[in-house]
């Protein structure tokens, strides 16, 4: 059985995409502005790398709208950008059930787990609506607004999400606590009863350990808070989604060391970490990102095979190689991983891990 851990299906992402207005939605959106991924001036078609096209603007004044063909745009002093957030091919940024389970079938993915967030909408029923059409097929991640998780009503949200709307566990987004003005990290104790209500439910949290702050402090100080968070909770399944953010760890050689700090967190015996390298490297790597074995190697050595995932991030990953390559280059090109072993990593692990 092959398991992706990480797909999406989502409504068009330009329109309200469960929001209460489109405006609601782009407010969750806009970050893309920042985005790694590539952005151009529409004028001239120019690439603009980094902060190029900001002065320091508001991003709520500067119209972010959704495009075509993938993109999001935005105008800053009369000037228009873009962000290629999809591939090229999502010609209305639209992600639907049925094309992933295509995906899948061209592969030969037997399952997938439909990850989520506010950047795609607030979509609990949408992918209760997918898992329920196609339950062979699709596990579903619920949502709730992270930064009001000491409310009753969001514990009440995620009581529904599983009891009734039939979802397997949580995404949570640790870099929406800053985002909405929130000085605690998820380790703090006034977000204790949410938790509490987690564990009961018996679900797995699947964690994007992100920042509102730009540039490397603030993941760490999110990656410490996680592990501080481990430590209080070790009987809470979790998943570590996408895995060790390398780029962040390069320096200009392109030379990736991680601290024993940094793997701490990965080595607590209830963390799965998802292998998951094209999305955040391929920017940098070709297919098959040979550079990146060597940390696959780590991974393996030293979290075990027991404790690695695949995913893939279909459909975003197309924009640096297809859906087959996003499974080949671990499958096919990591051979001192067994095949015994490869077979947890590629699906053994996540059905494990929600099959109960």
């Amino acid at each position: 059985m092959v398991v992706d851990c990480h797909v999406h299906v989502f409504p068009p992402m330009g329109g309200p995409s469960g929001f209460r207005s489109t405006a609601d939605h782009m407010r969750f959106v806009q970050w893309l502005m920042f985005h790694r991924s590539e952005g151009r001036r529409l004028d001239d078609n120019s690439v603009v790398t980094g902060a190029d096209w900001h002065e320091d603007d508001d991003p709520d004044e500067l119209q972010f709208r959704g495009g075509t063909y993938g993109r999001f745009l935005w105008t800053a002093r009369g000037i228009d950008y873009s962000r290629q957030y999809l591939p090229v091919s999502m010609s209305n940024l639209e992600s639907t059930p049925e094309m992933i389970a295509a995906h899948m079938d061209y592969v030969g993915v037997d399952k997938a787990v439909i990850q989520t967030g506010h950047t795609y909408g607030r979509l609990n029923r949408f992918i209760s609506d997918a898992v329920r059409t196609d339950p062979d097929r699709f596990w579903g991640l619920a949502m709730v607004d992270e930064w009001r998780i000491d409310q009753p009503d969001q514990v009440r949200e995620l009581e529904t999400a599983i009891r009734e709307l039939g979802l397997h566990g949580l995404f949570f987004n640790t870099g929406n606590l800053g985002r909405q003005g929130r000085k605690e990290t998820v380790d703090d104790p006034i977000f204790d009863p949410f938790w509490d209500r987690v564990r009961q439910l018996g679900i797995p949290v699947f964690w994007n350990i992100t920042s509102d702050l730009r540039g490397n402090e603030g993941y760490f100080a999110g990656h410490a808070a996680f592990g501080r968070w481990l430590k209080r909770r070790p009987d809470i399944p979790s998943v570590y989604t996408h895995g060790l953010p390398l780029y962040r760890f390069m320096d200009s050689s392109g030379s990736i060391v991680i601290s024993e700090d940094v793997w701490e967190p990965l080595e607590a015996p209830n963390v799965l970490t998802e292998v998951l390298m094209p999305i955040l490297q391929g920017h940098l790597w070709e297919y098959p990102f040979e550079e990146g074995q060597a940390i696959i190697r780590q991974y393996y050595e030293r979290l075990g095979p027991d404790h690695l995932i695949w995913g893939s991030d279909l459909p975003n990953v197309e924009r640096f190689c297809t859906y087959k390559q996003s499974l080949d280059y671990l499958r096919l090109h990591c051979d001192f991983i067994s095949k015994a072993d490869m077979d947890k990593i590629c699906g053994g692990n996540t059905a494990r891990l929600l099959q109960g």
